[in-house]
């Protein structure tokens, strides 16, 4: 039972702090520093809740680190090893920010079932973790949701690297919605036939939601769906504008992970104003 009230509170605590962006941890990979989008220590919810007993209770907890620690990882030899974890606490003497490393011999003790060789693997983890350096080329305010122009995604069994992919991450630029300066603007860039609604005579703005957007390296809209969220679903009008969506052309494409999305569009709504 203690076991299940644990999780459920690390549950909750971690749906909280991903309604925000999170801080990376480090990792060191060939002597090389990138940010590690992840948080493999709370993955285990039993030996996170061990760590979190022995962290100073006077610690910096913030909406980007819920935690108020940051764990420091490297990977040599293919094996994932966790190195240091640090806190950082307010100074009143010196009225700055001060940084301190959890002991060596605390760490080798909370996890001690992980220890080899005086050293600790993350054996715990099974998963893929994804690490970047560089330009950040995409931002979304919640959890890791954002993307460097270099990433790297390991995939990890039992602490051991068996796996590697490289990516090499940017934009091309073309049209958002955010670019859109006025109302007017929208009708003018997607021309809607309205006069063919007459459901629509007394209607101020149609509220459409685009998802499952696709593009090409071109910019152009290949595949996406439309719906008409307000004043109601609308099939013949939700056609209508995905034909509108995919004649324009060039849309903003970012290229991340392998794969070309829909720079901004692949989830969202957006307001048809129809009054002048």
């Amino acid at each position: 039972m203690k076991k299940i009230l644990i999780c459920i509170q690390f549950l909750l605590l971690t749906t909280v702090a991903y309604a925000t962006g999170l801080d990376s941890d480090v990792i060191f990979i060939n002597g090389t520093r990138w940010a590690l989008l992840d948080k493999p220590v709370c993955r285990d919810s039993l030996l996170y809740h061990h760590l979190k007993a022995v962290l100073p209770a006077e610690r910096q907890i913030s909406t980007a680190n819920w935690d108020g620690f940051t764990s420091y990882w490297s990977i040599e030899e293919d094996v994932f090893y966790l190195d240091s974890i640090r806190c950082e606490h307010y100074d009143t003497n010196s009225r700055k920010i001060i940084g301190e490393r959890i002991p060596n011999d605390t760490l080798l003790r909370v996890f001690k079932n992980f220890v080899e060789g005086e050293r600790i693997v993350a054996s715990w983890l099974t998963d893929d973790i994804r690490v970047a350096t560089g330009k950040k080329i995409y931002y979304q305010h919640m959890g890791f949701e954002r993307y460097y122009e270099h990433e790297q995604i390991f995939t990890i069994r039992e602490g051991k690297v068996i796996g590697k992919k490289d990516y090499h991450n940017y934009v091309v630029d073309g049209f958002a919605f955010d670019k859109v300066k006025s109302n007017t603007d929208i009708r003018k860039l997607f021309p809607l036939k309205t006069e063919k609604y007459p459901e629509l005579a007394n209607v101020k703005r149609i509220i459409f939601y685009i998802r499952q957007a696709r593009v090409d390296m071109h910019g152009n809209l290949v595949e996406c769906e439309v719906k008409v969220l307000k004043p109601g679903d609308n099939q013949q009008l939700a056609e209508e504008m995905t034909r509108l969506l995919k004649a324009y052309h060039p849309w903003k494409v970012s290229f991340i992970n392998g794969e070309f999305r829909a720079f901004g569009i692949e989830h969202y709504s957006f307001p048809y104003p129809l009054d002048q």
